[in-house]
């Protein structure tokens, strides 16, 4: 078989729906960080930003489970075009469709390194927004205790319901921030296992440019492995669909429930 180089072949099939959503995402965020406002006031404020981000995600989310599927199932249908050539005796097509697959393989694991990137501006969304509602219980402490030393018995009930809700608003601010950091430890092993996959496909291509049988069935067992990745990555993209959708829920209850505050009389 003539020997061939596979990795310097480049892949720009990142589709133009992905690339949008990604960049209107990052848009969000910045804006959402630029936004100032006062304290309390800046409540509802704050978690209409959460929410215009809740949405930026959840449409990256979309964009990348259909990538992702259609990812899946475009390595499959490669790697039945490479068993058929490989039963065919046709050395030609193996090389040619090795070079499509090599390349294939390189995008996927340049696309990982985008996952892991947008996971970690998510896990540090998801840290900062912890952050602030602890301070949010803080202040409601605070203010129960005032209201405790010189308050009215109607200034005591808002307090405690106030710092009610906020307690549960860090009880999930703190669950999406585990769920965040799972999300991103998991990211991180997917891309390292990638590279690993990639670079001994690299090592053992003299070999299977030879027909080395052993080495064949371990290139097969790599591609496989690659392939279960990729399922794992489309998984994944569902779950933090389903968890952005869920932040969102949120994100309207608190907006609702600092709406119907600033509404009431002081």
């Amino acid at each position: 078989m003539k020997s061939f180089t596979l990795w310097k072949i480049r892949d720009g099939r990142a589709g133009v729906t992905f690339a949008g959503a990604t960049a209107w995402i990052v848009a969000v965020i910045a804006l959402a960080a630029l936004t100032p406002g006062p304290a309390r006031a800046t409540d509802e404020g704050q978690n209409a930003r959460e929410q215009r981000t809740d949405r930026a995600e959840i449409a990256v989310d979309r964009a990348q489970r259909r990538n992702d599927i259609g990812d899946v199932r475009r390595l499959e249908r490669i790697l039945l075009r490479l068993d058929a050539a490989q039963k065919a005796g046709d050395k030609a097509a193996e090389e040619q469709i090795r070079k499509r697959l090599h390349g294939f393989l390189r995008g996927e694991t340049a696309e990982a390194r985008r996952d892991l990137a947008a996971d970690r501006r998510e896990s540090a969304r998801s840290r900062q927004e912890a952050r602030n509602e602890r301070r949010e219980v803080a202040g409601d402490k605070a203010e129960l205790d005032r209201a405790r030393a010189n308050g009215t018995d109607a200034e005591k009930v808002d307090a405690r319901r106030d710092l009610a809700r906020d307690r549960a608003d860090l009880r999930d601010d703190r669950r999406d921030r585990r769920d965040d950091q799972r999300d991103r430890a998991a990211s991180r092993r997917r891309l390292d296992r990638q590279r690993e996959i990639l670079a001994e496909l690299r090592k053992i291509e003299p070999d299977v440019d030879h027909g080395d049988p052993s080495v064949l069935a371990r290139e097969r067992t790599l591609y496989e492995e690659f392939l279960k990745i990729s399922r794992e990555d489309a998984a994944a993209t569902g779950r933090e669909l389903r968890e952005d959708r869920r932040e969102l829920r949120e994100d309207r209850r608190e907006r609702r429930d600092d709406r119907q505050e600033s509404a009431e009389p002081r």
